[in-house]
């Protein structure tokens, strides 16, 4: 059997022909129409049960990455606390440091930082003021659809795509 383009290409060749005979189809013609017809509606059907079981193998990928995920929180949450349980014993202990051939512990102090007491009272020298742009197409759309002219922008209505039920 040919691939999907070669017989795309064929159909391209056969309809050709009909519109240089002026719409008449010949024995000739009609038989390597229905030849190549049945042979691309066959492939395109087999290539679409194909993009089918693709979309079901993407679906169980999604859920193998969401499980992993949760694993992965579940793993971190699970070091976190560990680590916090450890920190607080040896606070408790009064213990700075633990050394050992494989691993050493130490209570370290962290960098200094910043802690946010009251926002309103800060001065605007440390204010970031962050503006994102954003282009309301849904809104654009409608307005394009009620005839309405917006400048930099156009309706679109050639546009296609296949779609497999």
């Amino acid at each position: 059997m040919a691939h999907l383009y070669e017989l795309s290409t064929e159909l391209a060749v056969i309809n050709d022909e009909i519109i240089s005979a002026e719409g008449e189809l010949t024995p000739d013609l009609e038989a390597r129409l229905d030849s190549v017809a049945l042979d691309f509606r066959a492939k395109s059907q087999n290539i679409a049960k194909w993009t089918l079981d693709i979309a079901g193998v993407e679906s169980m990928i999604e859920a193998e990455i969401a499980r992993l995920q949760r694993k992965k929180k579940a793993a971190e949450g699970l070091r976190t606390r560990l680590m916090a349980y450890i920190k607080s014993c040896m606070d408790q202990a009064d213990v700075q440091k633990i050394e050992s051939p494989t691993v050493t512990l130490r209570i370290q102090k962290n960098p200094p930082s910043v802690e946010i007491l009251e926002e309103q009272k800060l001065p605007a020298r440390f204010i970031k003021i962050k503006q994102i742009t954003e282009i309301d197409k849904t809104g654009m759309l409608a307005a394009l659809k009620n005839g309405e002219d917006v400048p930099g922008a156009r309706l679109v209505t050639e546009r296609t795509h296949l779609r497999i039920r």
